[in-house]
């Protein structure tokens, strides 16, 4: 088949310089180029769409020469950023793999994904939104408290002193965040339990990839137990052994690994996810599984070496790289009903040209 390719691309390394932050969402060179080479690895031509500014242009261009989008795009800017090459290609008739327009819009809002959870009785931290700063705290919530950005992903602002313990300090997290991210903040309580992070691949149905377990046993003393940024983007790659992050698969009961299951192949189905999905999840006092998270453009690293949790499953339920990638294709091919593939056309087949990170 002709598939058109579409990513944003990271130049600058992970810090924690706000401006390095804005691209923490995009995918190295290398990763392009792996997900490239392994969709070309089943005989497939990869037209290569830079998400920027001329995406719409360059996918009008293609629209008669292209199967469908293989689409990674995280978006350039704005609440709804995921969303916008979705919109596009849905516009001019493209199909498109992971999920759809709707889908990607509320899972990048973490309220409006928590209110839709709580809807369907999913369970999900007591949370609070915060769109002023001179908002009163809800009395209700039990510290200790966690502070994050209400649309961002890949742990954006999510800073290992945004957990606090009283109300002086939450207010004052609330404070930072809002002017230096620039949109509501999302306050909810933190749960102290255990803390998996789950891959879910394919429809009709979805299956659910091996779960991994964050091993926070590995973290230094001020270094508090949750997925903050520093602990994804500068610790865990940086440990001897990254693999010692984490546990696939974790020793758990089979009871909990069913409710586990049970609750993303519920969350799935509640927002509507197609083709593939990481859902993050902890354990409440009860110890019964709490949806923190939900990724529906999971990262998809080649480097085994590289922690990136999805392709961390995928290996662990047996597939290569080049296997994941396709599957995944595979997966939205069948659900558009895509038998037909168009003829190639040599004269829009772009040679690859990325630069590296600075």
């Amino acid at each position: 088949m002709n598939i058109g390719f579409t990513y944003n691309i990271k130049h600058t390394a992970p810090s924690r310089n706000i401006s390095a932050q804005n691209e923490a969402e995009f995918d190295s060179p290398e990763t392009i180029v792996a997900i490239k080479k392994a969709l070309e690895s089943a005989g497939h031509t990869v037209f290569l769409v830079e998400a920027d500014e001329n995406a719409y242009r360059k996918f009008f261009a293609l629209k008669k020469n292209i199967d469908i989008v293989f689409n990674m795009a995280e978006g350039l800017r704005g609440e709804g950023r995921e969303a916008h090459i979705p919109a596009m290609l849905e516009m001019l008739g493209i199909p498109y793999t992971h999920s759809s327009i709707t889908t990607q819009a509320i899972t990048l809002d973490k309220s409006l994904t928590k209110k839709i959870l709580h809807f369907y009785g999913i369970n999900t931290p007591k949370f609070q939104l915060f769109r002023s700063i001179d908002e009163p705290l809800d009395p209700s919530l039990n510290f200790p408290l966690l502070a994050k950005p209400n649309s961002e992903g890949s742990s954006k602002g999510i800073f290992n002193e945004n957990l606090v313990y009283d109300k002086i300090k939450i207010l004052e997290r609330i404070k930072w965040l809002k002017s230096r991210f620039r949109q509501p903040v999302l306050v909810e309580e933190f749960l102290t339990g255990r803390e998996f992070t789950v891959s879910v691949l394919g429809n009709d149905p979805p299956k659910v990839l091996p779960i991994v377990e964050q091993n926070y046993a590995v973290f230094p003393e001020n270094m508090h137990h949750f997925a903050s940024y520093e602990a994804k983007w500068l610790f865990e790659d940086d440990l001897p052994n990254p693999h010692d992050a984490y546990f696939c698969q974790p020793d758990i009961s089979d009871e909990l690994k069913s409710k586990i299951e049970k609750i993303c192949l519920k969350t799935w189905r509640a927002l509507d996810i197609k083709d593939v999905c990481r859902i993050d999840l902890r354990l409440d006092d009860l110890g019964n599984p709490s949806i923190l998270e939900v990724n529906t453009l999971p990262g998809l690293i080649a480097n085994p070496n590289i922690i990136s949790y999805f392709p961390v499953a995928a290996r662990k339920a047996g597939y290569s790289f080049e296997g994941m990638v396709n599957a995944i294709l595979e997966s939205a091919v069948k659900r558009y009903g895509i038998k037909s593939p168009k003829r190639i056309y040599h004269a829009l087949h772009k040679p690859l040209s990325l630069s590296k990170p600075k």
